[in-house]
């Protein structure tokens, strides 16, 4: 089958069928669901996959509202991820760590498992594009929101040596810092700074990151002069659309390597697809629609 047909093809819902989905405020512009139901549809799983605006104010009663109506699990996107985490029955160690949660699983039971797939799937799409630019690195991250959380916690787990964190309210940097643990981020040289030139070490960087969301509309960062980094250095921008921001642009006519966040959002996708289904995405066909699809 291929990704058109997949695309068009006229799926069956029946009583059988299973309801997954993501909440956000916003949330319609999520390639979640098409990233998901094409799987879902690709591997013969009877459930779909579907976008609901949650207002802070109504995360409860839509968390209660899913387990009542024995949706199978969903997926949680800003401003939600780290209030979910004390409506959770149980969490796993990555989402305690990072004090948030993304995916949650609704056994049949009515409890609520959280977890937390981010820092995976940042440490995947690094590991898949660039395995040798993390063992050892010195990296400096721009932006301290809930983006960030995840491709430090990834960072550490993919063995860096020293990571930066620049923003423009440095105690913002300061907090989420103090505020990740755990063992693989106890062995890392953790610093913060605030967004300046003159404050970021990009001499020895080996990679740098970009978190926040400027560059999605257009903007670009004065702050960082992007010829201080070495020529072997990978520039990484975490936003998918569009797909070469500024930033990137500027990193590549550097002549540096680049990687924007598809691959992030593909891998982290794959293991909450996993934690739902037992089956594993197919990654590779999912990239290429989504890759179409933003194309297009």
């Amino acid at each position: 089958m291929n990704v058109t047909s997949m695309q068009n093809s006229d799926w069956q819902i029946d009583g059988s069928t299973r309801i997954l989905g993501v909440i956000g405020d916003p949330v319609m512009h999520s390639l979640s669901p098409a990233m998901h139901n094409l799987a879902l549809s690709y591997l013969g799983v009877n459930a779909r996959y579907l976008a609901f605006h949650v207002k802070p104010s109504h995360l409860n009663d839509a968390v209660r509202g899913f387990v009542a109506q024995g949706v199978l699990g969903f997926n949680s996107t800003l401003p939600h991820k780290e209030a979910l985490l004390k409506l959770m029955d149980w969490v796993d160690d990555e989402a305690m760590l990072m004090g948030a949660v993304n995916t949650v699983r609704i056994e049949p039971d009515g409890r609520l498992l959280g977890y937390n797939t981010d820092a995976y799937g940042f440490q995947m799409a690094m590991e898949m594009n660039f395995p040798k630019h993390m063992l050892g690195a010195e990296v400096v991250v721009l932006g301290a929101g809930g983006a960030a959380r995840g491709v430090v916690t990834g960072l550490a787990n993919g063995g860096v040596q020293r990571i930066t964190v620049a923003n423009r309210t440095l105690s913002r940097a300061e907090h989420l810092l103090d505020s990740l643990t755990g063992p693989n981020l106890a062995r890392v040289d953790r610093r913060a700074t605030p967004l300046e030139p003159h404050k970021l070490s990009l001499e020895t960087c080996k990679l740098l990151v970009n978190t926040t969301s400027a560059g999605m509309h257009g903007e670009s960062f004065q702050a960082v002069d992007l010829h201080r980094l070495p020529p072997d250095a990978v520039v990484v921008d975490i936003i998918y659309t569009p797909a070469r921001t500024p930033f990137l642009q500027a990193a590549q006519n550097r002549g540096l390597k680049i990687l924007n966040g598809l691959d992030m959002l593909v891998h982290q996708g794959a293991r909450s697809f996993y934690i739902w289904t037992g089956q594993q995405m197919p990654v590779s066909r999912v990239k290429d629609y989504l890759e179409r699809l933003l194309n297009s």
